[in-house]
C-alpha cells in the first residue's frame, strides 16, 4: 500500500548577520524531520538540510528547481544536502517538496512555502579603457567556448562529498564587500558580480577552500589563470586571476593546500583574486559557505 500524506507550513526565516546562523526544523504530521540550516533565506545564500528521521531509504527535495536526494548510508551519519538559492531568485514564496521512502515501501508526499526575503546588493559605477568593456572581435569564439567549457564542468560533480570539515577562506585578507554588485562600466550594465574580491598582494599563495578534486586549471580569457575544485555533491570554488598555477586538471587537493599563486591575468586591472561558489546551478556568497556546519555532512547523491 502506498501511503501519501502532505502537509502545507509557511516558514520564513528573517536575515542575520555575517557571523550569525539559524536552524529550522520541517516536520510532516507523521514526524519525519528535515533541519534547514543557513545564514538567512535570500538571493545568494546557500541552504544545508539535514535528515532527522532513521527508518527512511531516502527522501527527495526538490526546491527552487534544484532536487537532492539523502540517503542513509552505512555510516549512520545523517544524510545531507545542499542547495544554493541564486542572485536571480526572486523574493516571495516559493514551494520545497519533499517525497519520502520508507522501508516498508510506504511514500509520504508533503510541502512547505518558504519564504525567500528580498536583499538589496551593492552596485558600482566604473570607468576603464574600452578594450575591458568590449573585447576584440578576434575572441569572441574563444569566450563563447570557454563559457561553454566552464558550464560544462559545473555539471560534472562527485555524487558524494569530498569536503573535509568546514570550509575556509582562500587568504586571510578582508574582501571587498561586492558579492551580487551592479557594475556599470563606462555607462553600461556590465554585469552582476557573482563572487567576492579580494585584495591579495600580486605574488602572494592562495588556497584551497575544502578538499576536493581539481576540475580545471586554465588559462581562460575573462578569468586569466584560474581553478575549479569540485567539492562533491554539485558544489564548486572558483578562483581567477592567478599569476602562477600550481594545481593540474585532476589533482586531489587537501584543503588549505596551495593551489596557485595572486595575479592580475585575464581582464583584470590590478592584483587581486576573484573567488566565488557554486551550489548547483546557484551563485552564492563564498563568505556565507564558511558558517555551515558541512563538516557532518554524509554521503547524499545530487541529481539536476
Amino acid at each position: 500500500m502506498i501511503r501519501r500524506i502532505s502537509a502545507f507550513l509557511l516558514l520564513a526565516l528573517a536575515p542575520l548577520w555575517l557571523a550569525a546562523q539559524t536552524r529550522e526544523y520541517l516536520q510532516t504530521t507523521s514526524g519525519i524531520t528535515i533541519e534547514m540550516t543557513c545564514r538567512a533565506v535570500e538571493p545568494g545564500e546557500p541552504v544545508l538540510f539535514r535528515l532527522k528521521t532513521r527508518g527512511l531509504l531516502a527522501a527527495s527535495l526538490h526546491f527552487l528547481g534544484q532536487t537532492v536526494i539523502l540517503k542513509p548510508d552505512r555510516s549512520g551519519e545523517e544524510p545531507l544536502a545542499l542547495v544554493g538559492i541564486d542572485l536571480g531568485v526572486k523574493p516571495g514564496n516559493h514551494p520545497l517538496a519533499i517525497l519520502a521512502e520508507r522501508k516498508d515501501g510506504t511514500l509520504e508526499e508533503f510541502q512547505w512555502e518558504i519564504t525567500v526575503s528580498g536583499k538589496k546588493f551593492p552596485s558600482q559605477k566604473i570607468w576603464v579603457p574600452q578594450q575591458f568593456v568590449t573585447p576584440p572581435r578576434s575572441e569572441v569564439e574563444r569566450i563563447r567556448r570557454e563559457a561553454e567549457i566552464v558550464g560544462l564542468v559545473y555539471t560534472l560533480s562527485a555524487p558524494e562529498w569530498l569536503g573535509d570539515g568546514d570550509f575556509m577562506a582562500p587568504h586571510s585578507v578582508k574582501p571587498w564587500p561586492n558579492f551580487g554588485q551592479r557594475r556599470l562600466t563606462n555607462n553600461t550594465v556590465s554585469s552582476v558580480h557573482g563572487g567576492v574580491d579580494l585584495p591579495v598582494p600580486r605574488g602572494e599563495a592562495i588556497s584551497a577552500v575544502n578538499r576536493g578534486r581539481v576540475v580545471l586549471a586554465s588559462p581562460l580569457y575573462l578569468s586569466g589563470n584560474s581553478v575549479i575544485i569540485d567539492h562533491g555533491l554539485g558544489t564548486f570554488s572558483f578562483y581567477c586571476h592567478l599569476s602562477e598555477l600550481l594545481v593540474k586538471r585532476g589533482d586531489l587537493v587537501q584543503k588549505g593546500a596551495v593551489i596557485g599563486k595572486c595575479g592580475s591575468t585575464g581582464r583584470s586591472t590590478g592584483p587581486h583574486l576573484h573567488w566565488s561558489m557554486r551550489v548547483g546551478d546557484s551563485r552564492v556568497d563564498p563568505y556565507a559557505m564558511l558558517l555551515l556546519p558541512v563538516r557532518e555532512v554524509g554521503h547524499p547523491t545530487v541529481s539536476r
